[in-house]
């Protein structure tokens, strides 16, 4: 039946004849494409000083040819380690314009490269980050990506770009359609279909970037303001491992001066810089969301306390080195890298973190479950709280034993009361109107969550939890047996008639091909789903397995069930490409270079 009813709906939306289909923000979509300016000479860019020809330079875009069969100019280029500075383009037009860059693809020499660049007008606090995710056409043609900028009225600003740290880029045109005033409103307007939860591990937003500033730590979040995804779940970086300046936790790699590569060391550098600036990581992100308009949820990750060679001094908790005694011991003592629940010092650690996360007023708080397991194994602590229960002793039955399993659900409800009433306290003395919402993301099957002591159903009755992301990529589940598969007919039934809301997850890195995603969240939603959660989407990233365009073009689309169905069939819309017939000295023809190498 619900094979029948998605089906019915897809042929439902398919029906309709549509002429051509493109994304949001696509230039060929608006009514006067064909009166853009496009602006091919970017050695108009100021400064002059920071454009160079012949040999290249460190800190200098090197100016070059470029060619197609519609256009030529010159186009700017750096590699990774160029580091030049941004530079800008007065824009001579007036009145609302939408604005694009054409970035090229960046070969290896023999095959695609990743490449980058952000760009913003000149009177916007912060720029947007841009990628070709193009593949390069046959024979090694390099082929040109439009990218959207903004949408502004023009009247004396410049474009400004900047590079991105690490990544080369080619740099070919500027365009600058005008938009008619409704065409400007839609643009503006905020979804109607904010149904969608993404996650940000709290790591992988600071360390490829370097950021300095809280402009350059916002960068993250400028193309989320007209997605369909209306709730955050920041995570700290660990359990008690924190991106912020914090009294309670550690931030990675704190104290330590030998790192296992550059990235990592890179990372506690800009929270170092950062910090000595006053600047809070975590309120950034928060101000962020708040200023779209979206949910803000500060989470923690239950196993995120330490790591083994080469990361021991990298994800290092104060905490966990100075509390060997709290750790979790297998049933025959050999200790393990997590911290027990059972533990009662350690939950109130946990109560202080999350206290501390609270001065900053977000929406909730939360764990992400996922990341990772075991809460709790046969040290003393657990031990002595399984004898309480049971008269027994906790080593001498089998892991799977139900009691096993029921003192751990002792522990961890006892825990999310703790963590309620920290809430509610906390709301009356800030005077606040709006409870506090507690998100979990949890195991794909109810085996899993029984397994490690997350007693959902219990929980939704007593009011512990409000959100849910069903997650399926968990070591130590049915993950490692059965990936990607999730049984969201049991979140039905024990949300049924219930506050409680439970999202199945995506992985942003992991998607699938297009056609595939889309069939599949439109499947959920079909079945009656709130929305889809989103693991770790980033605005400029290509498609995982390939495809061409950018997958946050669909991942900021999973509220509109229309789309989704009609991609399902038809494929997902390709963004403005433009293959180069030449890009410097390479006349792209059947007899592609480097073969000799």
């Amino acid at each position: 039946m619900k094979c029948l009813t998605l089906c019915l709906l897809t042929a439902l939306f398919c029906a309709r004849a549509v002429a051509q289909d493109y994304f949001r923000h696509d230039s060929r979509a608006l009514t006067q494409a064909s009166k853009a300016v496009l602006i091919t000479d970017l050695s108009r860019m100021q400064p002059q000083a920071a454009l160079i020809t012949g040999r290249r330079q460190k800190g200098k875009w090197k100016m070059l040819p470029f060619e197609t069969a519609e256009m030529k100019g010159t186009a700017l280029s750096v590699y990774s380690a160029t580091n030049p500075p941004r530079v800008s383009l007065p824009l001579l037009e007036k009145g609302w314009h939408s604005v694009h860059v054409g970035l090229a693809t960046t070969s290896g020499g023999f095959n695609i490269g990743g490449n980058g660049i952000k760009a913003k007008l000149s009177d916007e606090p912060v720029f947007r980050r841009l990628a070709n995710n193009l593949a390069l056409l046959p024979n090694r043609r390099a082929v040109i990506q439009e990218c959207f900028v903004s949408v502004a009225e023009l009247n004396g600003q410049s474009l400004e770009i900047a590079p991105m740290p690490g990544l080369p880029a080619t740099v070919c045109y500027v365009k600058l359609v005008p938009m008619t005033l409704e065409e400007v409103a839609a643009s503006r307007e905020r979804s109607k279909h904010r149904t969608s939860i993404a996650t940000f591990d709290g790591h992988s937003w600071i360390w490829p970037f370097k950021p300095t500033t809280a402009e350059e730590l916002a960068e993250e979040f400028r193309g989320y303001e007209d997605t369909d995804i209306g709730k955050w779940w920041f995570q700290v970086t660990g359990g008690d491992l924190v991106c912020y300046p914090s009294k309670v936790g550690t931030y990675p790699g704190e104290g330590t001066v030998d790192f296992p590569t550059g990235a990592y060391a890179a990372y506690t550098k800009s929270l170092e810089t950062l910090f000595k600036a006053g600047v809070n990581p975590l309120k950034v992100a928060r101000d962020a969301a708040k200023a779209q308009g979206a949910e803000f949820h500060v989470m923690l990750r239950p196993g995120g306390w330490a790591g083994s060679m080469p990361y021991e001094e990298t994800f290092n908790s104060r905490f966990y080195y100075e509390h060997p005694e709290w750790r979790c011991l297998d049933r025959d003592g050999t200790p393990t890298f997590y911290m027990s629940y059972a533990v009662p010092e350690v939950r109130r650690h946990l109560i202080e973190l999350l206290r501390e996360t609270l001065e900053l007023q977000p929406e909730g708080v939360g764990f992400l479950f996922n990341r990772g397991m075991p809460l709790m194994l046969w040290e003393e602590a657990f031990c002595v709280r399984f004898k309480e229960m049971h008269n027994a002793d906790a080593r001498s039955v089998e892991d799977d034993d139900p009691r096993i399993q029921s003192t751990r659900a002792a522990v961890m409800t006892g825990f999310m009361r703790e963590v309620r009433a920290l809430l509610d306290e906390t709301a009356a003395r800030q005077g606040r109107k709006e409870r506090y919402k507690i998100s979990l993301g949890t195991f794909a099957r109810e085996a899993d969550n029984q397994r490690w002591g997350l007693d959902l159903p219990n929980w939704i009755q007593l009011g512990l939890v409000d959100d849910i992301a069903v997650t399926w990529f968990a070591y130590h589940t049915s993950f490692e047996k059965t990936p990607g598969q999730i049984d969201m007919d049991y979140y039905r039934r024990i949300t049924q008639g219930t506050s409680a809301r439970a999202w199945p997850m995506v992985i942003a890195w992991k998607t699938g091909k297009p056609k595939e995603l889309c069939q599949k969240t439109a499947a959920w939603l079909a079945d009656g789903a709130p929305g889809i959660a989103i693991w770790d989407p980033q605005v400029m990233k290509g498609w995982p397995e390939g495809s061409p365009g950018n997958v946050f073009d669909v991942l900021g689309r999973l509220g509109h069930k229309d789309d989704l169905l009609r991609w399902s069939k038809n494929g997902v819309p390709s963004p403005l490409s433009v293959p180069l017939t030449r890009l410097d000295d390479n006349h792209f023809s059947r007899w592609f270079p480097n073969t000799g190498f």
